[in-house]
């Protein structure tokens, strides 16, 4: 009976064993498998962040290719660190399950460590590099100014010579900031400042004022010069009074619209008085100028008397026409008084004058006292239209007046 019990026992223990490894098998394949999943899982997440990483630096360094002017070599080095960043990263960008794999048997990390590592150095060198450009920006702020202004006004296409020097010594500047020589680089800027200055005046006078002193010479070498003196040395005046302009601020452009303007205008009235001046060849030219002008300002008084112009840098002929036009548009104006119709008939025999004077040249040069005396005449209708213009003035009805002093026609001797 002892026996039996015993056995009972064995085999109840037996059975208890066996249960115990059938259920103990699966549980280690379980935890087996989520122990490689989240293997899995960590590997993917170093692989996304590596890829961000990647990503986030190509921007970065096609940004970085500008920055070559602050220092080509800092620049140089920065590129082949990131070329061996690259190198690693290709190797797993196709397999993100080496990551965890050892980069070489010389190699104690991964390649996720290693690439790590190699991307450090290029963030390094990239933060180094724009320090420096901080560096520069601020020590050699007026030099980066001017040539972004140079740029501008398109320096290189006026004088392409001078601007590549220039630029040459621009570029230097930063060397010297690259290589921590400050008060070489502070000397050095003043110098290239003086420089691209002095380029600015010339590309301003290139465009602006060449073109109208070759104009000038050209009428020098036509004779312009020896027939009307007078009026060549002013437009000689007024061109060396524009360049002194542009010297002084080459980027005052409304000062320089101005000066433009100023001395076209006096070339036009060299033009014209000089032309004026050849009717009378045959005659000695020093007498006639004087003459000619005499006879403008009178029809520039009364251009300014209709309304303040200056009409002076077109033709005497041209002249005499736009005041008889405006004045027959004062003539349209009720109760004026008649004898403003006697002055525009008066006006139309002075340009009737002016337009035959090259048919009467050969008479003129015979009768230089009669020119004269013409010039009087004129004087004469100049008054009487000085005297209408103030009327009108002063009362459209012509009542209540006070005439102004005049010399009549009637008065002078000889005419």
């Amino acid at each position: 009976m002892e026996r039996f019990k015993k056995a009972v026992v064995m085999m109840t223990m037996a059975t208890l064993l066996t249960a115990c490894q059938s259920t103990s098998e699966p549980r280690q394949v379980a935890s087996q498998t989520n122990a490689v999943s989240k293997q899995s899982q960590n590997t993917m997440a170093l692989y996304e962040k590596a890829k961000a990483d990647y990503q986030g630096w190509l921007g970065k360094m096609n940004d970085s290719k500008t920055l070559r002017l602050y220092s080509n070599d800092a620049v140089n080095d920065l590129f082949d660190a990131w070329d061996d960043t690259v190198d690693v990263y290709e190797e797993f960008s196709a397999n993100p399950g080496k990551l965890s794999e050892d980069y070489s048997s010389f190699s104690s990390g991964t390649y996720g460590e290693v690439f790590e590592e190699r991307l450090a150095i290029v963030a390094a060198q990239h933060t180094s590099l724009l320090e420096l450009k901080g560096k520069a920006d601020a020590l050699l702020a007026a030099a980066i100014a001017e040539m972004a202004y140079l740029d501008t006004i398109n320096a290189n296409d006026v004088f392409p010579n001078k601007y590549k020097s220039i630029k040459k010594t621009y570029q230097r500047l930063f060397t010297y900031v690259a290589d921590n020589d400050i008060d070489d680089a502070q000397v050095k800027q003043a110098e290239f400042l003086n420089k691209a200055k002095s380029l600015e005046s010339d590309i301003a006078m290139q465009l602006n004022f060449v073109p109208l002193a070759k104009e000038l010479a050209l009428l020098k070498r036509e004779g312009f010069k020896s027939v009307a003196p007078i009026s060549f040395t002013k437009a000689s005046a007024t061109l060396e009074q524009a360049e002194a302009t542009v010297k002084l601020n080459p980027r005052d452009t409304v000062s320089i619209e101005q000066a433009v303007a100023s001395v076209t205008f006096e070339i036009s009235h060299l033009k014209h008085v000089g032309q004026e001046v050849k009717r009378f060849r045959s005659v000695d030219d020093g007498k006639f100028e004087p003459l000619v002008l005499e006879l403008e300002n009178r029809l520039h008084s009364i251009a300014q008397a209709l309304g303040e112009l200056d009409l002076r840098s077109k033709s005497m002929q041209k002249q005499s026409e736009e005041l008889v036009l405006r004045v027959s548009n004062l003539s349209d104006v009720p109760d004026v008084d008649p004898r403003l119709e006697n002055l525009m008939a008066k006006l139309d025999a002075v340009n009737s004058d002016l337009t035959n004077s090259d048919t009467e040249k050969d008479a003129l040069s015979a009768k230089l006292s009669k020119a004269e005396r013409q010039n009087i005449k004129y004087e004469g209708m100049i008054n009487e239209l000085r005297m209408m213009v103030y009327e009108q003035k002063q009362s459209p009805a012509g009542e209540g007046t006070q005439q102004p002093a005049f010399l009549s026609i009637e008065d002078e001797p000889g005419i």
